[in-house]
């Protein structure tokens, strides 16, 4: 018996092993495509920052309020991509595979399109959010701009997303290297006018965020065309789209979209908030939220790899597998996380000094940077948790989860922090720390439950 029991031991643990190690190998350069778009986020806000003060609180309110939450939405309705590709592999059904994508790429055309539409509305969007005129006319000029790119961030996704699935993830970290290369190139020629360019500003730093989100969708598509084996993903077989036939692929997607737009809501209200408190506070929150969107766009690809091995065991029907998935997620992510904490910890104000020269702003986003290290902690964990769960095509339970702490407690909480307790700005912080340590236990519970205990009672 205790021969069986060792042997039993020895075999788990050569299974978290191997667990492990896949899920790090697909993580790398999902992680690394993950901060490749991140990057490009951070060249855009340190370029406007040094422009103008004025102008980068233009492009947070315009990026967070709509074009972001947009974009954060279409995420979700094209998750099914990743989730039901992942699956298909998993169970060695590649032609499946191919089918997936092809349906994705015009439904991610039609959910681009309607954020091109909404985008056009940006100016009264924001006089409707309660933003001044001038705000609202800044950033509704920067929205317009921006909405030629979202139909292209669109369909990028969607070829993302399905060589994600089958464990090809380096393809996405090649293009968005050499993308983060012509947008560094764009900002400076069209926001501080270069090579004959008039200087443009915030504008002219949109027109390169649309440049690059065309390059990287007609690369991605390229790739898939001319590359993959298509006979044995079948990208050019005859496919059935008739709505029912993919109504699980739009399902996961629904829930995961309205999951990801509830989350990000939260955040754009707080925007909102900042643009109350005046145009330094918007800009302090902007700096801060894009030099937080670094490390966690590092956990997100964590979070991505998660619930593509998550999916993968799914799809071979391993219980003991998916746990394990998630396990290595949660522990990969907070190794990643410790180091990146500690700096921003350590050296907010330098950070803080890279985007701006202006002393009224850098000290006011000192102490969000600061304040920040919490939030990455527990944002991200929650984030690995929550793709867990979408990898287990589990939707609307970690729906209710986001609305219950980004709608019903964040954004009430951070009002009364930032304007009953006079926290200000901090209290813009200080609400996303709860939030997001309530939607971690939440999802780590539902996922535990579902991959282990849920077994053992039936």
């Amino acid at each position: 018996m205790r021969a069986l029991d060792t042997h039993y031991d020895k075999w788990d643990w050569i299974r978290v092993k191997r667990q492990f190690s896949q899920l790090v190998s697909l993580s790398i350069p999902i992680i690394i495509q993950r901060l490749g778009i991140m990057t490009l986020g951070i060249v855009d806000t340190a370029m406007v920052a040094r422009y103008s003060t004025i102008e980068v609180g233009y492009q947070g309110i315009a990026n967070s309020a709509i074009a972001s939450t947009l974009i954060v939405a279409t995420i979700g309705l094209l998750m099914g991509t990743m989730v039901l590709t992942s699956n298909a592999y998993g169970a060695k059904d590649y032609k499946e595979c191919g089918r997936i994508w092809r349906r994705s790429m015009p439904y991610s055309l039609v959910i681009g399109l309607m954020g091109f539409v909404i985008c056009l509305f940006g100016e009264p969007i924001l006089l409707m959010l309660g933003q001044t005129e001038d705000i609202a006319r800044g950033a509704g000029e920067v929205i317009g701009v921006l909405a030629i790119g979202i139909p292209m961030t669109a369909m990028m996704l969607s070829s993302t997303f399905f060589l994600e699935g089958i464990n090809r993830p380096l393809p996405g970290m090649v293009f968005m290297f050499i993308a983060n290369i012509i947008n560094i190139f764009l900002n400076w020629t069209f926001v501080w006018g270069h090579l004959g360019f008039e200087p443009m500003g915030v504008i002219g730093s949109a027109w390169a965020t649309n440049i690059v989100r065309i390059f990287l969708a007609l690369s991605l598509l390229i790739y898939v065309l001319l590359t993959l084996d298509r006979e044995k993903y079948g990208i050019f077989d005859k496919i059935d789209m008739s709505w029912k036939a993919w109504k699980k692929h739009r399902h996961i997607g629904y829930a995961a979209g309205f999951s990801n737009t509830v989350e990000h809501f939260g955040f754009a209200a707080l925007y909102v908030f900042a643009g109350f408190l005046g145009t330094i506070s918007l800009g302090a929150l902007t700096i801060a939220f894009t030099i937080f969107g670094v490390p966690f766009m590092i956990c997100y690809g964590v979070a991505g790899a998660t619930a593509v091995r998550v999916g993968i065991a799914l799809g071979r029907g391993d219980r003991q597998d998916m746990a394990l998935a998630g396990m290595c997620g949660l522990a990969f992510n907070g190794m990643i996380c410790l180091p990146l904490m500690a700096i921003l910890y350590f050296f907010p104000a330098d950070i803080a000094s890279l985007f701006s020269k202006d002393a009224a702003l850098v000290a006011a986003t000192v102490p969000l940077i600061a304040l920040s290290v919490w939030m990455l902690f527990f944002d991200t964990a929650q984030t690995v948790m929550g793709n867990a769960l979408r990898g287990l095509q589990d939707i609307w339970i970690p729906a209710i989860f986001y609305v219950i702490c980004y709608s019903m407690i964040m954004i009430p909480l951070a009002y009364y922090l930032t304007f009953t307790l006079d926290h200000q700005t901090i209290g813009l912080m200080e609400c996303i720390i709860v939030a997001s340590f309530l939607s971690f236990v939440l999802l780590t519970v539902r996922f535990f439950y579902l991959t282990l205990f849920k077994k053992q009672a039936s």
